[in-house]
């Protein structure tokens, strides 16, 4: 007899269980999740609450943050709680969840809930197997707690930690109200920083583009100035921290020097200091002490502004008739006086400020910083009369100055009085009323000389001038500057410039004058002066003969220097040879060759002085002649005697005669070494030695004639003076002869 298959029924105490499984599960999961919200809830509180008092980020960074931990936090509580609290829980799902926590069951529960879910009917003995399983399944059922299938630890650990965080939260909310109510304000963005015991400030860190830095120049050393502030109940912190950043990755950190004890003395402030030495880098840092910190310094090292270029913009004086001109200069120039100028500096970085002070007036002075290149500006200078040293401090955009002041320094070249250097030429001390008097010399100036001339002066009349040709002060060595004509006439009243007379003294100098404008007072040099004494042609006849005199005694002497230098030629012995004829000892030999080789050299010395000693009477007399014509009183007889038979001959005795004998004199030393007994070279010296000694005689007895011609001459000019004198007494008694014949009528 066929069954008809019926489905199959879970049983209700099966239905129930899971049912109740599925709610307590979600139960589990809602706690778990809220108590993991809460914890990370709290620990991204305390978190921010951490990071903002510590960095005190900016408003942008805190509103990242907060995003941030707004996302972090909504992803957490999708993951943790509201993905995992409508998840689907199958019933199968649930029925090997408590088969796991209690095996016992057997699989029966989860055949019993795969029963129902089959899609066709089970026969009759499929029926009756799931409903015996399901009936095992339901007796098992009821004898569990489903409680069991939990693992409550990790439940009741995070539910602690939350309500530990939770009431950390609240007991910071009451016990730190004031900075629970402020972190709620920087939370909303607030700008006011976090009120701490200790304020620092660093000096001259000035905020740009939300970087604090320092340029420093390279190789120089920075000063940190730390501030800590003891007002509004703030505190010195005992220590202040340097903790910096090198670029290539190093770190470091330092401590801060305290300057002195602001607390004790009542200050304002407690000075912290530190220094940074020769940096050559970037360097970043942080200064932290007690519960302040100041962060995200930076020094950064640029170069020293430098001068490149120097030059001088020179407008001269007019009287100098120079063209403007632009002097390149580097640390000193020189300029004439007078001029006006404008100092013009490039620096090698663009500049922002110059300070300039001139150290001579002890003064400030402007620079005018250009508009078409921001690293060169000038500096206007007055008309140069002194010296000036200029001491520049640039600051350049970077806010770095130059270490030491740069000195320029101007040097003023004053105009210099001319230079006149003069001598006579063919005068000695005196002169004639009709002498033509040369003056020989150079005149020179810094510039140029606009004019010059010889002034002389008799007594203690006006001093009367003589203009010189342009050509007379160009600047050549020894150029005869001109000639002063004693005898010359004035061109208007036919009289002499200079009336002379016997007796008087004549005072010569020259003088020039250059362009120099600048002071009312004309710069004009002037010569040494000369005096000379106006005195008669006899007078000066008389002076020159004794300077003849003198100069025929100096060459007498040169005579018999000469004679004693042949008998020193004489005493030579070429070959030595003994009294007894008999051969000399080699030493006898060695030290009579070294005599001689003396007496050579003594005679060689004595040529060469006698030649010199010659030349010098030569000229001597030379100037005599010369002297004679420029104070016009020589005759042809005279000249005649000096020039030719005297001053010429002395002249061909040094220049050819003796310098044959010491060419001659010359040959000797090799001679002796030889040995040569019949040299050759001796007996010429000798020979010339003897044509020296007669020329110097015949000369020496012409200039004992001229003594001779000069005595006669001296003999009747006392002669004609006699006579003068005669005829003058004579003529004075006959004007007393008659003054009495007068008196007795």
């Amino acid at each position: 007899m066929s069954t008809v298959a019926l489905p199959f029924t879970i049983p209700k105490i099966v239905r129930r269980k899971v049912r109740s499984l599925r709610w307590l599960v979600r139960g589990y999961v809602l706690l778990e999740g809220i108590a993991t919200v809460v914890i990370l809830l709290c620990i991204a509180f305390w978190l921010t609450l951490f990071l903002d008092w510590y960095f005190e980020p900016s408003t942008t960074l805190r509103m990242l943050m907060g995003l941030g931990i707004t996302a972090g936090l909504a992803f957490v509580s999708w993951k943790a709680l509201f993905s995992r609290l409508f998840a689907r829980l199958s019933d199968s799902s649930l029925a090997l969840l408590v088969e796991r926590t209690f095996p016992h069951i057997e699989q029966s529960l989860v055949t019993t809930i795969q029963g129902e879910h089959q899609s066709k009917a089970f026969s009759q003995t499929q029926n009756e197997l799931f409903e015996h399983t399901s009936a095992e399944a339901s007796q098992k059922l009821s004898q569990v707690e489903l409680s069991q299938v939990f693992r409550y630890r990790p439940l009741i650990l995070k539910a602690i930690l939350a309500i530990l965080l939770v009431g950390s939260l609240v007991g910071f909310a009451l016990l730190q109200a004031e900075a629970f109510e402020f972190f709620l304000q920087r939370v909303q963005l607030s700008d006011v920083p976090w009120p701490r015991k200790v304020e620092l400030t660093v000096v001259g860190f000035d905020e740009v583009d939300g970087k604090r830095t320092m340029n420093v120049a390279r190789d120089d050393n920075f000063n940190l100035d730390v501030l800590a502030s003891l007002q509004e109940g703030h505190i010195a912190p005992p220590e202040v921290e340097i903790r910096y950043r090198l670029p290539d990755g190093r770190r470091g950190r330092d401590s801060m020097t305290q300057v002195g004890d602001a607390a004790s003395g009542n200050g304002d402030v407690q000075d912290f200091q530190y220094e940074f030495k020769n940096l050559a880098a970037d360097i970043s840092f942080d200064v932290i002490g007690g519960d302040d910190r100041i962060r995200d310094l930076h020094l950064h090292v640029v170069e020293r502004p430098q001068i490149v270029k120097t030059e001088l913009e020179c407008a001269f004086p007019d009287y100098l008739q120079r063209f403007p001109q632009a002097i390149p200069f580097s640390g000193r120039v020189e300029i004439p006086q007078g001029t006006s100028s404008v100092c013009l500096v490039e620096i090698n970085k663009p500049l922002r400020e110059v300070q300039v002070y001139d150290s001579v007036t002890k003064e400030e002075l402007i620079a005018e910083l250009s508009s078409d290149n921001p690293r060169r500006f000038s500096i206007p200078l007055d008309m140069a009369q002194a010296d000036r040293v200029l001491l520049l401090d640039v600051h350049d955009t970077d806010g770095v100055s130059n270490r030491e002041p740069y000195r320029l320094m101007v040097s003023v070249i004053p105009d210099e009085i001319p230079e006149v250097s003069v001598q006579l030429r063919g005068i000695g001390t005196a002169v004639t009323p009709q002498a033509t008097i040369p003056l020989v010399g150079t005149i020179r100036d810094d510039y140029a000389v606009t004019s010059a001339w010889i002034e002389g002066q008799t007594d203690k009349l006006e001093p009367q001038r003589r203009k010189l040709s342009t050509s007379a002060y160009s600047g050549r060595e020894n150029t005869e500057l001109g000639r002063l004509d004693l005898a010359e006439t004035s061109e208007h009243s036919q009289q002499r410039a200079l009336p002379l007379e016997p007796g008087q003294q004549l005072t010569l100098s020259v003088k020039a004058q250059d362009a120099y404008d600048l002071q009312s007072e004309p710069h004009v040099g002037s010569s040494q002066r000369f005096v000379l004494d106006v005195v008669t042609e006899s007078q000066l006849r008389s002076l020159l003969e004794k300077r003849e005199l003198g100069l025929r005694q100096r060459f007498e002497a040169i005579h018999e220097k000469m004679i004693a230098t042949h008998d020193l030629l004489t005493r030579i012995e070429i070959k030595p040879q003994s009294t007894e004829d008999e051969p000399l000892e080699n030493e006898e030999v060695n030290l009579r060759r070294e005599r001689d080789k003396l007496r050579v050299s003594g005679a060689l010395q004595n040529i060469t002085q006698l030649t010199f000693e010659t030349l010098g009477v030569a000229e001597g007399f030379e100037d005599i002649v010369v002297e004679l014509q420029n104070n016009r009183i020589d005759t042809e007889e005279l000249t005649e005697r000096l020039q030719n038979n005297i001053a010429a001959p002395l002249h061909e005795i040094a220049d050819k005669l003796m310098s044959e004998l010491e060419s001659q004199l010359q040959e000797l030393p090799a001679v002796i070494d030889s040995g040569d007994e019949k040299s050759r070279v001796q007996s010429a010296a000798i020979i010339q030695s003897d044509v020296v000694i007669e020329a110097m005689q015949r000369i020496l007895d012409r200039m004992l004639e001229l003594e001779s011609y000069n005595e006669l001459v001296e003999l009747l000019r006392g002669i004609v003076a006699e006579q003068k004198d005669l005829n003058e007494a004579t003529r004075i008694k006959q004007l007393e002869k008659l003054r009495s014949l007068l008196d007795d009528e």
